[in-house]
């Protein structure tokens, strides 16, 4: 007999845990906030009903704290995709509670067993967790970085025109701003002037201690991926930065099975991830070629030119159809239309007979 299985609805600090039996009918479900002492009870409801399969959506995000749990405490925690759990509520014209959707993750479950692993990092591979913390702060670090560089950008333009002109109006801002060390504010004509160069090469220490600060999760990145033993950098153009996103990005590689699931990292779900050389569009012939025959096209690819072309045959004038005549009226019928000289005359020549 099948055992109950479990399904897991998080949001931010708390989730809602549902459990349904063998033919998909609602045991129980309860609301947890996401703390240490929570997760221990639910765990321990969990093994109360005797439940080995449980489903977790959003694993990755708020459901993280919940899937490390569940797979320390050696539960098949398992990564349901939200269409899932939406699509099975929809057909039972259900709420979208918590308590609703918590269950419809462990109908979702019990319908396709064979759904791929929580997405947490940290059940997957603590070393590639790691990588992921570090890139983020050396995302963070980066931009803040581009933040200050921006800021600059819009002081440089607004110095006085006798330090504009000693500055390279094209080149990164880093250049530029290396330039105004070497400056002396004095030159300055106006008092506003000599406060924004002064500011300026005071920032430009700052930049170079955030570069420093940039380098050193870029230099544990590295470290990381030497004892990942990843061969991502290997490849031509790909340095550690992307060796590590691509690493992170794609996870449990045993969830990526087939192409369908797979084909979300792509970005693009109407291109295939098989990577082919794009080819070049054909030219297409001019317009009085394409109406010619094949023969005389492919003459005039070999020699290069067209050639002479022969005269249009112009379509022949349709004939032209008779006008139409109004019949004349026979002499018995009188007619419809009659003029007032045609009267007075008729009048006229009854009146000499009589």
């Amino acid at each position: 007999m099948t055992p109950p299985v479990g399904g897991v609805d998080p949001r931010q600090g708390a989730f809602t845990l549902g459990i349904v039996d063998a033919s998909g009918v609602e045991l129980t479900h309860e609301t947890c906030d996401d703390t240490a002492a929570d997760c221990g009870a639910a765990i321990g409801l969990l093994d109360a009903h005797g439940v080995e399969l449980v489903g977790v959506e959003g694993s990755a995000k708020w459901g993280a704290h919940v899937a490390i749990a569940l797979a320390a405490a050696r539960f098949d925690a398992r990564e349901v995709p939200p269409s899932r759990s939406a699509a099975l509520r929809r057909s039972r014209r259900l709420e979208g509670t918590d308590a609703v959707d918590a269950v419809a993750s462990a109908r979702a479950l019990l319908a396709e067993p064979a759904l791929g692993p929580v997405q947490a990092l940290e059940v997957y591979d603590p070393l590639v967790a790691e990588t992921e913390a570090a890139l983020g702060h050396r995302r963070a670090l980066a931009a803040a970085r581009t933040l200050g560089l921006h800021h600059v950008a819009g002081q440089i333009s607004e110095l006085p025109t006798e330090i504009r002109d000693q500055l390279t109006t094209v080149g990164k801002i880093e250049a530029r701003l290396r330039r105004l060390e070497h400056l002396d504010p004095a030159e300055c004509s106006t008092p506003a002037g000599r406060h924004r160069l002064t500011q300026l090469q005071a920032f430009v220490e700052q930049d170079r201690q955030a570069r420093r600060e940039i380098r050193r999760p870029e230099r544990l990145i590295d470290e990381l991926l030497d004892c990942h033993r990843t061969a991502l950098r290997d490849e031509h153009g790909i340095g550690p930065i992307s060796a590590a996103t691509l690493l992170c990005e794609a996870g449990d590689p045993a969830r990526l099975d087939r192409e369908t699931r797979a084909r979300p990292l792509a970005r693009h779900r109407r291109r295939r991830l098989v990577l082919r050389r794009p080819q070049r569009p054909a030219r297409q012939a001019p317009a009085r070629l394409r109406r010619q025959p094949t023969r005389q096209l492919g003459a005039a690819h070999r020699v290069g030119h067209p050639g002479p072309q022969p005269a249009r045959r112009r379509r022949p004038a349709p004939p032209e159809k008779p006008a139409k005549t109004r019949p004349a009226a026979k002499p018995d019928e009188p007619t419809n239309a009659t003029s007032p000289t045609a009267s007075s005359d008729a009048c006229g020549e009854t009146n000499n007979t009589a």
